[in-house]
């Protein structure tokens, strides 16, 4: 399957997607400083402390984003999540909900349903799931079995994990990079959006912003306006806003448009991750993903995901 796929997770990705993340370069090789738009900022050394420059070395260096992700499996915590399944009419085919808690301890991790509702055709005759996307959220976000926790980031290549999710991993964590290690249908090249082939179809811009009380800088990459139709097609990614807290420049708010069409597969995805402090603990609290994907010789799915990360055990 596509690791197009698994961005719907934050990945979807989320990343997903999200959890033994390799800290790529956002930036490909073959790049130049994009034409960044100030809107009703100011940034320079003498006001901030830094310049331009360094405000976008600091969104290629970041690694806030996957620590927080990080920090949602290493910590216990409650959990409650909605998946919703359509049909092409948006009309809803069926639902699974969970309510329960993400438990850790000595490195371990293991989640217990406190309760599982469901309804609508989810399960095949023999008990697997219906939905690719059913099973790529349960991968995710609730392992059936214990897995190992770290918060350790670490460059080294996990053989036991697939292609398609360390691509998605990378698409997930590293925005703009093309160091994929497949291409299909071109869409690799597609991703790395600093690229210099690349930044004729965007807009950079940095602007001031408040979230949960907290001042931030919003930094916002978007196709332009005036883009062709043709052009658009050019332009996989069609938006990302991030939100950096002033104070540490942890990213409080991420958002991924994703639209792509191909002979082989077509996606229409929208993921949103919003942050917060437990403990002074950077963690994500809600994650939300709408999407749509169709992969030949696979039937097409449209499907909404939501999941509500509350009491968290922090040290």
């Amino acid at each position: 399957m596509p690791a197009f796929i698994y961005i719907c997770t934050m990945y979807k990705v989320i990343g997903l997607i999200f959890f033994s993340f390799l800290p790529f370069s956002m930036f490909s090789q073959d790049t130049l400083m994009p034409i960044i738009f100030l809107d009703d900022v100011v940034i320079s050394e003498e006001n901030n402390g830094f310049s331009i420059e360094d405000f976008v070395e600091y969104v290629k260096q970041d690694t806030t984003f996957y620590m927080a992700f990080k920090h949602l499996r290493y910590y216990t915590h409650k959990y409650n999540s909605e998946l919703n399944i359509f049909d092409k009419n948006g009309n809803q085919k069926a639902v699974i909900k969970k309510w329960g808690t993400h438990y850790t301890r000595d490195n371990k991790a293991w989640i217990v349903n406190d309760s599982v509702y469901h309804s609508g055709r989810l399960f095949k005759k023999n008990g697997d799931n219906r939905y690719y996307t059913v099973e790529a959220f349960d991968d995710i976000f609730f392992p059936n079995d214990t897995i190992n926790v770290s918060l350790k980031i670490s460059k080294d290549k996990n053989e036991n994990e697939s292609k398609d999710m360390r691509d998605a991993r990378t698409i997930g964590f590293s925005i703009g990079s093309d160091d994929t290690e497949q291409n299909k249908g071109g869409a690799s090249k597609k991703l790395a959006i600093f690229d210099i082939s690349m930044q004729q179809y965007y807009d950079y811009i940095i602007s001031d912003t408040i979230y949960k009380n907290k001042d931030c800088y919003s930094f916002i990459v978007q196709i332009k306006e005036n883009l062709s139709s043709k052009d658009k097609k050019e332009a996989l990614i069609r938006k990302i806003v991030s939100f950096f807290d002033k104070e540490n420049f942890h990213i409080m708010y991420r958002e991924y448009e994703f639209v792509y069409n191909h002979l082989l597969f077509d996606l229409d995805m929208n993921v949103a991750v919003y942050m917060d402090y437990v403990n002074k603990k950077h963690v994500p609290v809600y994650i939300y993903y709408k999407g749509f994907w169709k992969v030949v010789f696979y039937k097409a799915e449209r499907s909404e995901f939501i999941l509500r990360n509350e009491d968290y055990i922090v040290n």
